[in-house]
Parts: C-alpha cells; structure tokens; sequence
C-alpha cells in the first residue's frame, strides 16, 4: 500500500483530499505545517508528500524571523506535488526547482489530482528493479532523472502534451524497444532520446549521439561501423566505429532520414543479427545496443521515393514519440523563457534580470518556428543587448523577423497576382525557385502557409531541386 503525507493548513481546500484518496486504497496521514510533519513522522518513510503552498511560505517566514537557525526544512524525498490557491509561474517554476515533481492551483479536482499521484507513485515503482546494486551516486543520478519536466531531467514541461510524452516515456524506457522520435527542428529530439537512456537499465553504459546530416556520405559508414587498416585511402589504422562504441549502451542516431542507402543496409543488418562488420573486414562482431533514432521528415514518404529503405522503416517504427512544437505548449514557454533567461544570466555574467509581464507578452505572441532552439537564442540576444536595470522585449530581435515575415507577404501578393490564370503547381514551383537562395526551408513553408513537411512532399512530386540553404 502507498503511503501519502498531506501537509496543510486546516482551512485548506488540499484537506479534502484525505477521504477520497483513502477510499481509493492509499494509506493517508496529515499534518497541519511542516514543523508538526517532521516533529511526529519519519518523511522519508512516505512515498509522496502533498503540499499546500502556504505551509511552505509559512516555513520559510518563520526560518527568516527566528534569530537561530531552524533544522525544518523540505525534504529531498520522498517526492513532492505542491498545490497553491494563488499559483503563479514564478512561484511555480521556484517549486520545480527545488525538486516539486508537479505544481498544481487549488483547488484541484479529485480526477487530476489522482492523475497527477499515480504517475508520481509509478515513477517511484520504475528504478527499484535497476538500482539495488548501484552505488548511492549513481541511485541519486537516477532519481533526478527521473522526474521528468523538472528542471534537473533537462526536459522542462508541464502541458498536457508534455505530460502525455513523459507517461509515454516511462513505459517505454524500461525496454530495449527501439524508438523513433519525430518533431520538428529544435524541440529537443536530443533532449528526449537522453532521458529515456538515463531511464534505462543501460543507464551506467554509455549513449553515443551520432548527426547523420553532420557526417559526410562517403565517410558515415566508416565513422558508424569503423574500418580496417588499409580498406580504404587514408586508413592508416583500423578503427572500432560509433556503433561498437555504444556496445551495451544506447545509440541515438539524429537525423536517420540522411543517411545513405548503404549504410541503412548495414545497419538493417545490426538490427537483425546484432553484430557489425567493419569496412573491409572479412568477419562480424557482436553488439548488443539499445537503438534510438530521430528525424524531422516524413519517412514514409522517403520510402515511396526509394530514399529510404521499406525494411529498416519498419525495423525503426516499434515505438513512436511525438515532440510538440513549442507554439501548442501554452504556460511552458513562459516556464522554458524564463529559466533560459537566468541560464543566459548566469553564462554572461549577468545578475538576473527580473521576467517582467513586457517580455513574456512578446514572447507568447511570437510563432517560434525554430522551437526551443530560436527562443533560446532569442533570449540571449535580449540578455546581451538589454541595460543592466532591466531585460527589454526588443532586444529580443523578433519585431525584425515580423519585418521580413510582411515584406514576404507583400512579395506573395504580387507574385500572385502576376500568376493570375496559371495553375496553383506553377506558382508553387515559382516562388519556391524564385526565394530558396534566400530563405531557408522554414521561412519557405511559412510564407506558403503549409508544414516543413508539405513542402518536402511538393518539392518530391514537381521535381524541384533544393539549393543548399544557410537553415541550422
């Protein structure tokens, strides 16, 4: 039976709680602060603590008045949910923080709460089969780790959709299953693939992380399954490979849609036999890997092409996550800004600068084509260029990208109207050729109003070239 230690004030909407989540099986205890929860229990016995916000500024109050210093202090387990009648993002993301798995207003109806605990309590179910015979260190990585969407996971979130990503990720992490993530540019395919390896049973080997777009085509299959001495020119001595590296381990390969048709071959092959063959070897070695892949394209698409290989696509799509962009997280790009925001502080030597309602606001109205990767970006050009007394909307630099987003509007609507009478493929092929040296596949889309990806389908169907562009 779980054990729950609600700790609230009497007059606390949280007190409610106490019934219906004993007619539910829990074994409930509470406490009207903090100081009577750790005079009479033994915290670290319960496996989830419920905490209404007041007892926590009730605490923190009564440590700044006493002249002596108070031994009450929050506990670092069991884990926590902390509950607020007056939530705010900046209280919230203070909780988050300090280790809060969730942060949730009051009062909050039974069915969420109940949500909310029981993914707590599975969480804590995970790694007790993993870490018995791990050194304390190590137990601690792993319990930090897995409090996915806190500040110390490296995968912030609290949205629904993040929420349903992390339950997602939970189940799945404790298989060797290989996994694809799809999601656009910059929303942190790395991010998600190192979380389910830290997860993992694999999680004292290591994760190797391999850009199939960053590797040149005649050198990937040697950087990915080595090589012998001599198999080729330039091969001075033989060489182990990516993929042997990550042997008992976890091998994240990003951007899986760039890679050559070869080496998809050979690694069909170590998918299927476990075992790799350098270049220019005569005989296998055995593996044993954990595979995780990543692309932003649309696979199946590439496999109608003949760009990508039938049997490995459905090799790789054993398990799918989904990464939303990071225009449909609603309150997490303000948690995201303003965590980046001290981040970029603390890097350029800043003091912290205060997350005024200006900067949000300009941050919530922008589109975010670039994800998480532009904000951050963004935000740093603000923290740079902003005075010292306080961080400036404008120094954001996106009224300039509105600018250009007008100028290519104005540009569409005349183009369109000199295309009056032709068909809509003709313009499309048009604009595409007309603005591709200058703008990068992104820009392209939106100015066209469709998806990244319905412009690579276009592009596939009227045959029209991609000239490199400068996109990141």
């Amino acid at each position: 039976m779980h054990s729950i230690m609600i700790i609230c004030p009497d007059h606390s909407p949280l007190k409610e709680s106490e019934k219906w989540l004993s007619r539910y099986g829990f074994q409930v205890n509470t406490s009207n602060s903090l100081e009577q929860a750790n005079k009479y229990y033994e915290l670290t016995e319960f496996h989830l603590l419920l905490i209404d916000q007041e007892a926590i500024e009730h605490l923190n109050s009564t440590q700044l008045s006493n002249t002596q210093s108070s031994n009450t202090q929050l506990p670092s387990t069991p884990r926590r949910i902390v509950l607020d009648t007056k939530p705010s993002l900046s209280t919230g993301v203070n909780c988050m923080a300090q280790g809060a798995v969730y942060y949730l207003p009051l009062p909050t109806d039974s069915e969420t709460l109940l949500k909310h605990v029981v993914n707590v309590l599975e969480q804590n179910n995970e790694p007790s089969s993993t870490t018995t015979s791990q050194p304390s260190s190590t137990n601690t990585t792993k319990e930090e780790t897995l409090t996915l969407g806190a500040q110390g996971s490296g995968i912030i979130g609290q949205s629904p959709l993040m929420q349903d990503l992390f339950s997602d990720m939970r189940k799945i992490a404790g298989t060797d299953v290989t996994v694809l993530i799809r999601g656009e540019s910059g929303t942190g395919k790395e991010l998600v693939a190192k979380a389910l390896h830290n997860l993992s049973q694999r999680h004292h080997h290591p994760i190797i992380s391999v850009n199939c777009a960053a590797i040149p085509e005649n050198l990937i299959e040697s950087e990915l399954f080595g090589h012998e001495k001599g198999a080729f020119t330039g091969a001075n001595t033989s060489h182990d490979g990516l993929i042997y590296a990550a042997d008992k381990g976890t091998l994240f390969l990003d951007e899986i849609g760039e890679l050559p048709l070869e080496a998809q071959a050979r690694l069909l092959r170590v998918l299927q036999e476990g075992e790799i063959r350098r270049v220019g070897a005569t005989h296998s070695t055995k593996v044993n890997i954990r595979l995780i892949t990543a692309t932003h394209r649309d696979l199946i698409a590439m496999v109608k092409q003949g760009l990508f290989r039938e049997d490995l696509y459905y090799r790789l799509y054993v398990m799918e996550l989904l990464l939303p962009p990071l225009r449909d997280r609603g309150d997490d790009i303000s948690m995201l800004a303003q965590i980046l925001l001290e981040k970029a502080c603390q890097k350029h030597n800043k003091s912290i600068y205060r997350y005024n309602r200006a900067f949000d606001k300009a941050i919530r109205s922008h589109h975010w084509p670039g994800n998480v990767r532009e904000l951050e970006n963004a935000i740093e050009r603000a923290v740079i260029l902003s005075p010292p007394e306080r961080v400036e909307a404008a120094n954001l630099k996106l009224a300039s990208q509105q600018g250009m987003s007008n100028t290519i509007k104005d540009s569409l609507t005349s183009e369109a109207n000199t295309f009056a009478g032709s068909t809509l493929d003709d313009y499309f092929k048009h604009f595409v050729l007309t603005h591709q040296h200058k703008m990068t596949e992104t820009q392209l889309a939106h100015s066209l109003g469709i998806s990244r990806k319905s412009l690579w389908e276009r592009r596939q169907k009227l045959a029209i070239p991609k000239k490199v562009t400068t996109e990141k």
